[in-house]
């Protein structure tokens, strides 16, 4: 981010010895090496040597390989790109030497081979310029097309039907607050930012007034709300379903994978501001007005979004009902439906008796974590409780019936009802210690209410205890799950058959596979096919892992990336000579990876590979096996690590 005339990166190999540097030289001169995974920002780096730690890279004879401008090297074969950028554009010299170089350690001599080095010099003024024209370009014209365009050529795979009930207002209620956030959120930048609304080029002042007082990111939330709004409006439904929520979580990602991080440290201590919708900090103080209004925004909202959302889209034909054959004979019991109905208040009278930070924060992780399990079981489990039929004969029951017109057979287990309720409880107690058996024996009766209004069965209403459970023994349970992954990462070893070596995470590889075989087999249906795609697969593997990666010091036979690219080759071929439609290819595939992945990722955590970064005894385990990954090349032993490949 920071203003730079040069850039300077290079790469030293040998073996097992893998060190890159980055280099950046401008009103500030910084520099970061890594060394087989770990990052050294102290040192020396010059023309003559690399220093860092307990080593010294000394770099000897040097060999041009290329030395010019960018418009006449890199991109003289690309005729297009000069014609569409301005010359200045790409006016940056380049230049690309090797260098004969020796690694010593304390001292001692342990490698030598040939480093490779690139030095880039630019304007900044015209880079500058041109640069945020074509960033103002690419995010103002040509992405919104490309969201246009990818919605219209979708649209026939989408069937869900979208919201038309007040399609009109909602549409243009939802452009509305999003033209206003976008206008209010860049002029705040503009005229006290001193900056531009673009994150690669940032205002040089952190900006914590207006709509940013109120939301951390209000462009991109007024982004997300203009194009759900004309997804609405024009009645698109691949705008709607796809196209719109996959630009959530792309800015999502970003926001919370780049641009937090960089707030961070561009403005270290100014970075402290919270917005008035947050989730507050983890003390005993008492609350504010703006962190009970954070309850129902960041969970309550959320949570009727989502539950609407899934009443929309409803349960698939071939739903299972949840009923027990017993249940129905159990009548529907109509004056019951005053403890089912007691439930709404019950739960979002809650946050305005919650007395400390503290109390909300919990409270809001608790109901996150609520949504988010309750909300994808339901969307992914083929499970419904139809409501029982019944002819009313008081007034509660003409009140169960109208309730019953917002709600559906869909979103049964679990139960929210039983969760909200048995978590309102819970919360309740903690205000109210004396008399938590009367908050928990409501809970009860909200309960045995779901079942008595024919509104929900037996089964539903053990899952939202369950959930209940969950939610709040959560940090137990996080403390089972990092005690039974670290037992995993420390468990390498492997058996003997002659020549014939078995590593114990081989068992996992076998799992993956056959999933993968079931899935994609009985998907696809063609077995010749489907060989054919997973041998161009393991042949690309082999030739990115051997010739692409080249890391001896990993020894991987097979890489990633050549797996996937690979795979697209072989359904393209396969597509062709089998006439079988590639989306159906690819979809049984996309299907299929998850499960893939997510088993395969158990030998992930034997090996050691795919690691996280130090982090603290809470979060991280502890790896001391010697044979992991881990230790042998990251150097991390006896270090709390992040679980990433869980």
């Amino acid at each position: 981010r920071m203003p730079i005339n040069i850039l300077r990166w290079g790469r030293f190999l040998y073996e097992n010895q893998y060190i890159i540097w980055i280099r950046w030289i401008g009103k500030e001169e910084k520099f970061v090496i890594f060394h087989d995974g770990i990052k050294y920002s102290g040192g020396i780096i010059n023309d003559e040597m690399i220093e860092f730690g307990n080593y010294r890279l000394i770099l000897l004879e040097k060999y041009i390989l290329r030395n010019g401008l960018l418009s006449e090297t890199i991109f003289n074969r690309f005729v297009w790109i000069k014609k569409f950028f301005p010359f200045e554009f790409l006016d940056i010299n380049e230049c690309k030497w090797e260098t004969w170089s020796e690694l010593y350690e304390n001292n001692c001599l342990i490698a030598k081979s040939w480093s490779i080095h690139e030095n880039v010099n630019f304007k900044t003024e015209i880079k500058s310029n041109y640069g945020k024209m074509f960033y103002g370009f690419l995010f103002t014209i040509l992405i919104p097309l490309l969201l246009i365009f990818w919605s219209k050529h979708t649209e026939k795979l989408i069937f869900l039907p979208i919201p038309t009930t007040n399609s009109l207002v909602v549409s243009l209620l939802f452009n509305f607050f999003g033209i206003i956030l976008i206008v209010f959120a860049m002029l705040e930048l503009w005229f006290k930012g001193d900056g531009l609304p673009m994150n690669a080029y940032p205002p040089s002042k952190l900006v914590v007034t207006g709509v940013y007082k109120i939301f951390s990111h209000p462009i991109y939330i007024g982004s997300s709300l203009i194009c759900f709004g004309l997804s609405i409006y024009y009645e698109s439904k691949s705008g709607f379903w796809f196209v719109s929520p996959l630009l959530t979580l792309s800015w999502i990602s970003l926001v919370y994978g780049y641009e937090n991080e960089d707030l961070k440290q561009r403005f270290r201590q100014e970075y402290t501001w919270k917005t008035l919708l947050n989730i507050p900090e983890n003390v005993k103080i008492k609350c504010e007005y703006a962190d009970i209004i954070s309850i129902y925004y960041l969970v309550f909202l959320p949570w009727l979004i989502f539950y609407e959302i899934l009443l929309i889209i409803g349960p698939p034909s071939y739903s299972i009902s949840t009923y027990f054959e017993f249940e129905n004979n159990i009548p529907v019991i109509e004056w019951t439906e005053l403890f089912y109905l007691l439930t709404y208040p019950y739960v979002l009278f809650l946050p305005l008796i919650l007395q400390t930070k503290q109390q909300i924060r919990c409270f809001i992780i608790d109901s996150l974590m609520n949504i988010s399990i309750g909300i994808y079981l339901q969307f992914i489990l083929p499970l419904v409780a139809p409501p029982k039929q019944f002819i009313p004969k008081t007034v509660l029951g003409e009140i169960l019936l109208y309730e019953r017109s917002f709600d559906g057979p869909g979103c049964a287990f679990p139960s929210f009802h039983v969760s909200w309720a048995f978590l309102s409880a819970y919360y309740y107690s903690w205000i109210y210690a004396k008399y938590n058996f009367i908050f928990y024996i409501l809970s009860i009766l909200i309960s045995l209410s779901c079942i008595t209004t024919g509104m929900h069965s037996i089964i539903d209403v053990v899952g939202g205890f369950l959930l209940f459970l969950i939610c709040v023994k959560r940090i137990r349970l996080w403390i089972y799950i990092r005690n039974d992954f670290e037992n995993l990462a420390n468990s390498w070893s492997c058996y003997r058959i002659g020549r014939l070596r078995i590593i114990n995470s081989s068992f996992y590889v076998f799992v993956s596979a056959s999933i993968d075989a079931f899935i994609i087999f009985s998907l696809i249906g063609d077995i010749s096919g489907v060989l054919l795609i997973n041998l161009s697969s393991l042949f690309m593997a082999a030739v990115w892992g051997q010739y692409i990666e080249r890391s001896s010091g990993l020894s991987r036979p097979f890489g990633y990336f050549g797996f996937i690219i690979g795979g697209v080759i072989g359904s393209l071929i396969v597509s062709w000579f089998y006439s079988i439609p590639l989306i159906r290819i690819l979809s049984a595939y996309a299907l299929a990876s998850p499960w893939i992945q997510g088993v395969g990722r158990f030998r992930c955590v034997i090996h050691g590979c795919c690691h996280g970064r130090s982090t603290n005894q809470f979060l991280g385990i502890l790896i001391t096996n010697s044979q992991s990954r881990v230790c042998s090349l990251s150097k991390l032993k006896n270090e709390y690590i992040h679980i990433t490949q869980g």
